[in-house]
């Protein structure tokens, strides 16, 4: 079936990132025209099934140069499905490209956008795609595909139609994590710490690693051989750092870059700590939990659903900072 896919993630440009290759390995089953917003125009094929566009241009111009570029791709290459990677940006445009060609629209939701008001709240933008997404777009999708159980039950209690809702959990190779060959020892790099307390993934607002540093300034006051280890990239990575020297905690939270080797990471390290405001699933929590560490995480995404409690894995509510601060410091 050939798909026109609308995407963000212009990574997807570079025939060498992964998620190029899992394009590519998509385009075995199904032919693929991609188009993504790009800071360029940029052509790249990357197998005879899988070929994408970069759109350049600010945001206006973009949607306007992704709609024609949509057009052009579903009339020259009999297009029988379009996807788009969320409700919002590409969401919208999926749903004026099926308006104008009549053909059926998959929306994917890799985020519970609906499950909290975190989305709704943050920000006028925000509100605005959140009320377009949630009674426009969403309401006149064919199919809407969800990574999680969590998505799956608040689209219902929306009022969405099961029949549309199509669950497509991710995969989580256990078997790959537990033969993972260790790499990276934190145990033997932050030798000077008792305790290593891990956050990983992108620095974003809602992942709430802001929330994180004023958790372990508490933590330290009492348990000062303690490390706040937080590996990722993002918008908001500077700004964190800057509050860190702020507040005097260069020695007890330290910042590493994004790292291909995070299994590693997760395998030698105490306790994964996974605070975010909203998640669609979470990988990290169930990696470390398949390598058999402890996670400490708010109620979001996989929590309650997939990964459910245990005495490996303890689930706070949103932004609960005392039992934040007093299950971290119960750990011995």
């Amino acid at each position: 079936m050939p798909k026109l896919m609308i995407s963000l993630d212009n990574k997807i440009l570079d025939s060498n990132s992964m998620v190029a290759k899992r394009m590519v390995d998509y385009g075995v089953y199904d032919r693929l025209y991609i188009i993504v917003p790009n800071t360029i125009d940029k052509f790249v094929e990357l197998s005879p099934e899988v070929k994408v566009w970069g759109i350049g241009g600010n945001k206006i111009k973009q949607f306007i140069k992704l709609k024609k570029k949509g057009e052009i791709i579903i009339k020259k290459y009999v297009i029988d499905l379009i996807t788009t990677q969320d409700p919002f940006f590409t969401g919208l445009l999926g749903l004026i490209l099926k308006k104008k060609t009549k053909i059926n629209l998959e929306i994917q939701l890799h985020g519970d956008f609906f499950g909290n008001s975190y989305y709704k709240k943050s920000g006028f933008k925000n509100f605005i795609q959140y009320f377009l997404a949630k009674y426009i777009v969403l309401y006149n999708a064919d199919k809407i595909r969800v990574v999680g159980e969590r998505i799956k039950n608040n689209l219902l209690e929306l009022g969405v139609n099961e029949d549309k809702i199509e669950l497509r959990a991710i995969e989580v190779n256990k078997e790959y994590i537990e033969s993972y060959q260790i790499k990276t020892d934190l145990k033997k790099k932050y030798s000077a710490y008792n305790k290593i307390f891990l956050s990983i993934g992108r620095l974003e607002l809602v992942k709430n690693i802001d929330f994180l540093i004023d958790i372990f300034a508490e933590v330290i006051k009492e348990k000062k051989d303690y490390l706040l280890l937080v590996v990722g990239s993002g918008s908001q990575k500077n700004i964190l750092i800057e509050k860190v020297k702020m507040l005097g905690l260069e020695n007890n939270i330290k910042f590493e870059d994004w790292t291909d080797d995070h299994i590693s990471y997760i395998k030698t390290c105490d306790v994964v700590l996974f605070p975010s405001l909203s998640e669609g699933y979470g990988m990290v929590p169930m990696e470390a939990n398949m390598a058999g560490k402890k996670v400490i995480m708010s109620d979001v995404g996989v929590a309650n659903y997939e990964l459910k409690p245990s005495e490996n894995v303890i689930i706070l509510p949103i932004d609960y900072k005392e039992r934040f601060i007093n299950e971290i410091k119960k750990y011995e």
